[in-house]
């Protein structure tokens, strides 16, 4: 390694980009502890007619979720993501459209978009998330997953681009704009955990990808952070990668929350 040497730009559809996630995957309960809360989420459902999954990428999230619905929509403008999730569940309606663009032909009971708000860029949240609750039926619910703001992956993206993500500020902007909403945002735990300092950084420069880089960091600049941030008595590395879960219903329905 030079000290010149930058982390790589993924191209999302590459095999560099799909070794990256599985070394995140295999290394974190993030997905499990996710699915685990939706599941309960699900379950208290009034009805369970309409899924919408948006930002449903190759339908892996999807999957886990509508069966339980009579009928699930998936929204996935990326064309190689959606032939995998079209392959994956056939009998999914699939929607190759970006979220402004797309009109799902019902409303639904579930509204679920999850970590897709890192590739909009951030002056267009609020068209957004006002799109994805216009969705829902007057029953419905609308859930927004995306890292917490004062986890350790945001506090890495702030270390190196100047910024996180924290969609609280649009939640605000759509409560003060209109009386028709109540949201809800709850902190889920999770956390990478990887035994050596190459899979931290394999983790590291996955996450670091989830922003469209100004200036790419530098390899041992990252491998410094990690081994100030993260790494253990034990000689592990262990990433905080909490998650929020923002909730929004009618507020008619707010009792229910």
């Amino acid at each position: 390694m030079t000290d010149d040497e930058c982390i790589r730009i993924f191209d999302s559809q590459g095999e560099a980009y799909k070794e990256a996630l599985q070394v995140f995957l295999d290394h974190t309960d993030q997905k499990r502890n996710a699915r685990r809360w939706l599941q309960q989420v699900v379950d208290r459902l009034p009805a369970k007619k309409v899924f919408i999954d948006a930002g449903a990428g190759n339908g892996e999230v999807t999957k886990a979720f509508a069966g339980a619905f009579a009928r699930t929509i998936a929204i996935e403008p990326n064309l190689n993501l959606l032939i995998q999730l079209q392959q994956t569940l056939p009998s999914v309606e699939a929607i190759g459209l970006p979220i402004l663009t797309a009109q799902p032909p019902a409303q639904a009971d579930l509204v679920l978009s999850s970590h897709t708000f890192y590739y909009i860029p951030q002056d267009q949240w609020l068209e957004h998330l006002e799109r994805l609750v216009s969705w829902m039926s007057p029953t419905g619910l609308t859930i927004v997953v995306l890292l917490n703001r004062d986890t350790g992956c945001m506090n890495m993206l702030r270390r190196f681009f100047g910024h996180g993500f924290d969609l609280r500020r649009t939640v605000e902007a759509l409560n003060r704009q209109t009386d028709q909403y109540y949201a809800v945002i709850t902190t889920d735990p999770a956390t990478v955990d990887t035994p050596d300092l190459t899979k931290a950084y394999a983790v590291a420069e996955f996450m670091l990808n989830s922003v469209k880089m100004k200036r790419t960091p530098l390899k041992w600049e990252v491998e410094e952070y990690l081994e100030a941030h993260f790494k253990t008595q034990d000689g592990r590395y262990r990433i905080p990668v909490h998650q929020d879960f923002i909730e929004i219903r009618h507020r008619a329905n707010s009792r229910q929350a």
